[in-house]
């Protein structure tokens, strides 16, 4: 049994400070397709408000994302989380409780970040993620350490509406490749992201600066 009261509260932002200051491995999660049940972008957007309004700290707000986390993460319990996710499904599972595993870390003395952009990403993620039957992912080892590191930049395309997200990643095998991601090179990749600017692609903010500096150091 999970703790079905604690997530509730967490979910719908009903939780004290009290409630989310807490070592959160102590928590019973539910580990039954956690991400589709309980990912919900204005939980998400509604916290970072609280903040924003002063009806929370930012203790408050960071502890309120490390387990609004572990709890679409079906409490990272491998074992036993039973998710239906296809493979663009489960890349966005993982960059969204990745920025909140983040956003876990928020000191508002830290202005490395920026509170109102991080709200902007997560919305960019979500549109995404409401219209992912439109995407295509294609992906490359990019940068002089990118081999070493296992990392990647994953290029979003939606030749629909004519848009693209630029994506550091960790969270794909280098090679992997299926129905909705597709490896090429780096030399490749440049060539697809200036083709989506020369084609009158709209990029949707997310880690096209660090791409670019990455790129651009041989």
């Amino acid at each position: 049994m999970y703790d079905k009261e604690l997530i509730q509260k967490v979910c719908n932002l009903t939780c004290s400070k009290e409630e989310v200051v807490r070592n959160q491995t102590t928590i019973r999660y539910d580990t039954e397709n956690p991400f589709k049940k309980y990912y919900n972008i204005s939980t998400i957007t509604g916290a970072i408000k609280k903040y924003i309004s002063k009806e929370w700290d930012d203790q408050t707000l960071a502890h309120w994302a490390c387990i609004y986390c572990w709890i679409l993460s079906g409490g990272f319990d491998y074992k036993n989380r039973n998710e239906n996710l296809n493979t663009l499904e489960g890349f966005f599972r993982d960059i969204i409780t990745w920025d909140l595993d983040g956003l876990s870390f928020f000191d508002e003395q830290d202005d490395t970040l920026n509170i109102h952009e991080c709200m902007k990403l997560f919305e960019n993620y979500d549109y995404i993620w409401q219209t992912r039957q439109q995407w295509r992912a294609v992906y490359a080892m990019i940068g002089p350490f990118a081999k070493e590191n296992g990392d990647q930049y994953v290029a979003l395309i939606n030749d629909t509406t004519k848009e693209y997200m630029i994506i550091h990643s960790d969270h794909l095998k280098n090679g992997f490749e299926d129905e909705y991601f597709k490896f090429i090179t780096q030399e490749e990749h440049c060539s697809l992201i200036e083709q989506l600017k020369n084609s009158g692609y709209k990029i949707l903010s997310c880690s096209e600066e660090f791409y670019y500096m990455d790129i651009s150091v041989q």
